[in-house]
């Protein structure tokens, strides 16, 4: 039988993922969305991305499981990357929460925002940008196959020279 996780349509995988990277691209730089909308964003993809993450937690068990046994190159580095992506996301959320000058004031949190914490913000949200990245490279080739599938496309190219010879 199924766990829940692996019965939600890719359809519906592809949504999240696309809109935690629309969160990502507001994310980027406050001034241009605005101090609030970029807090009020900050702290929606915190549960969007424990979701994400209990989403793909059986791919993580599974690798988590070998990495003491031979797995590809490719995977060891997969799984490296996700959990940095994941450590400085935290980092970059809770430091953010701790320099709130719009969300947390107008629920009735006062914090005090100190340099230290804002420092730690820009870093790791500089490292969440770069790491982003790589994550995206590393995950076009099922981006591209989850986007064609989803259409209703062909998954593979077929070769133009192999179908024009069997006319």
């Amino acid at each position: 039988m199924q766990s829940f996780w692996a019965r939600i349509p890719l359809a519906s995988r592809l949504v999240l993922d696309f809109g935690m990277l629309v969160a990502m691209i507001l994310l980027i730089d406050p001034r241009a969305s605005g101090i609030a909308v970029h807090e009020w964003v900050g702290i929606v993809i915190a549960p969007v991305l424990v979701f994400h993450v209990t989403l793909n937690w059986p791919w993580i068990v599974q690798v988590t499981r070998k990495l003491v046994q031979r797995l590809p190159l490719e995977t060891r580095i997969n799984s490296v990357l996700n959990s940095l992506l994941f450590i400085v996301m935290v980092i970059a959320i809770v430091s953010g929460v701790l320099i709130s000058q719009e969300a947390l004031p107008w629920m009735g949190f006062n914090v005090t925002g100190s340099y230290t914490w804002r420092g730690i913000h820009e870093v790791s949200s500089n490292f969440v940008l770069i790491i982003i990245g790589a994550h995206l490279a590393m995950h076009w080739q099922w981006i591209v196959r989850t986007v064609r599938r989803v259409a209703g496309m062909p998954t593979q190219r077929r070769n133009v020279r192999t179908a024009e010879a069997s006319r």
